[in-house]
């Protein structure tokens, strides 16, 4: 039997969508899932627990580690059975918080079975091309885990079964990001029936020149061109229609000249500031926020963060 080592993950929370970016772009956050794996021949069975002895906030069936395990398995060493393990836990990301929890599993899994394989039978690894195609084709959502998976800024499409395509860019560091995560939950299946079957052409063209303007922000940094880059048609206002309890708030950073999106299907928002005016507008926009969530009696939490730019960080020992 090939002694396994242990062997530590940790992978970014992600942000998609952009704005007008819907399943298309996709940003790392600086905010990290970590898993610990443990092999032994006294490991009969796999076990996943929280570092923290709280018990998991799924079931077995919704171990998305797990699922993307065996699915390796399966489809890149079908010989093999997969060696169980003992995973230790931190989530640091919300479940269903729009800030990638499930693309962080999912690579999370992927990533390990591609480690075990490397020592198992090291000539029959897949290819870089052929792991990244899989990873996008098993959530369906590139933009979610391509970014968790390498960092920084992707824009990714997999689309109709054709191959994988995807740009990195490094987040201009002259924009300042805080992550707003009300305390309600959003399935992004129920999310997703929100949204039209169709759209109009008017607003497809609209997208289409929004995902220009984000374009031209990430080579030349000009926070207005971010400003225009972050408006949406396609999903933000079936998403944050004027019921929401958010929607004063988008209002609100709209008026002042303050950029922001959901993050994913919500109800996360990604906040944006030029880094140069935050110490003059940091406090206002704090403000804000306290004022609309405290109106609607609504627990929620405010922080800064970084983009990531490595993407999974895996160590063994």
């Amino acid at each position: 039997m090939i002694r396994l080592p242990k062997i530590f993950i940790q992978v970014p929370g992600t942000s998609a969508n952009l704005g007008p970016g819907f399943d298309l772009m996709g940003l790392a956050l600086d905010l990290r899932n970590e898993f610990e794996f443990s092999f032994s021949k006294e490991i009969t069975e796999s076990k996943t627990e929280l570092k923290n002895g709280k018990p998991l906030p799924f079931s077995e069936k919704e171990d998305l580690v797990y699922q993307s395990y065996l699915s390796y398995f399966e489809k890149f060493l079908p010989s093999r059975t997969a060696p169980p393990y003992h995973c230790k836990m931190s989530l640091s990301l919300p479940l269903k918080g729009g800030l990638g929890s499930s693309a962080s599993a999912i690579v999370a899994g992927l990533s390990l079975a591609r480690e075990v394989h490397k020592r198992l039978e090291p000539t029959t690894v897949p290819t870089e091309p052929t792991f990244t195609q899989y990873l996008a084709e098993f959530e369906g959502h590139p933009d979610n885990t391509l970014p968790a998976y390498l960092g920084g800024f992707v824009f990714a499409y997999s689309t109709f079964g054709e191959k994988l395509r995807y740009f990195r860019k490094k987040f201009p560091s002259s924009v300042a990001i805080f992550v707003l995560t009300p305390e309600f939950h959003v399935s992004t299946e129920e999310s997703r029936k929100a949204l039209p079957k169709t759209y109009a052409t008017a607003d497809v063209i609209f997208n289409l020149s929004r995902i220009g303007a984000w374009m031209h922000f990430l080579d030349k940094r000009k926070f207005g061109d971010l400003l225009v880059g972050l408006e949406d048609k396609m999903h933000t206002p079936y998403r944050i229609p004027k019921s929401s309890p958010l929607y004063p708030l988008a209002d609100r950073f709209k008026q002042a000249g303050i950029g922001y999106c959901l993050s994913g299907s919500g109800p996360s928002l990604l906040v944006f500031l030029e880094r140069k005016s935050v110490k003059t507008k940091q406090t206002e926009l704090e403000k804000m926020v306290s004022q609309v969530m405290g109106a609607a009696n609504i627990a929620y939490t405010f922080k800064r963060v970084k983009p990531d730019g490595l993407g999974v960080r895996i160590q063994t020992k």
